[in-house]
């Protein structure tokens, strides 16, 4: 599974990111582009730390029987529900979006194995960072693909 950890991950999803602008037309859901690159960045605020929560309660329930779709090769499913949470706001500028992501990107690969392990998921709790590096890159691969890229 790809990891962000990875060099040639880390520069595959950076190269992915530069190619995403405005005009970019998504391929289902509800969100603009700058609405993703928003909800895009909030996991990383978790991992990172900037961000603090606990585990949800049907997370405790059923993450024995979910985690590994967050962890196996499959791209997620599209139409999955958004944690309140990661919901993105309704008037993000796309510019300032796209280097929030940037930045917290950058930042996950050169911190987050030093962070992230003390960081909770939401939904999965505590989570190694390497574990966190795979759902994160998974979790932007789904919403690249959403736009096309």
């Amino acid at each position: 599974m790809k990891n962000l950890f990875d060099n040639d991950v880390h520069l595959e999803i950076m190269n992915r990111l530069h190619s995403l602008h405005e005009g970019n037309q998504r391929l289902w859901g509800t969100m603009s582009a700058a609405q993703m690159l928003s909800h895009a960045s909030i996991p990383f605020e978790y991992a990172l730390g900037d961000r603090k929560g606990k585990q949800s309660f049907i997370g405790k329930i059923f993450k024995p029987f979910a985690q590994n779709t967050f962890f196996d090769e499959k791209p997620y499913k599209q139409g999955l529900p958004t944690a309140p949470e990661f919901k993105a706001i309704n008037n993000s500028n796309f510019e300032a979006e796209k280097q929030r992501l940037l930045q917290l990107i950058i930042r996950f690969n050169t911190d987050g194995k030093k962070v992230a392990h003390n960081s909770i998921h939401l939904f999965l709790g505590r989570i190694s960072a390497e574990q966190w590096a795979r759902t994160m890159y998974k979790h932007l691969d789904h919403h690249f693909r959403q736009f096309g890229i």
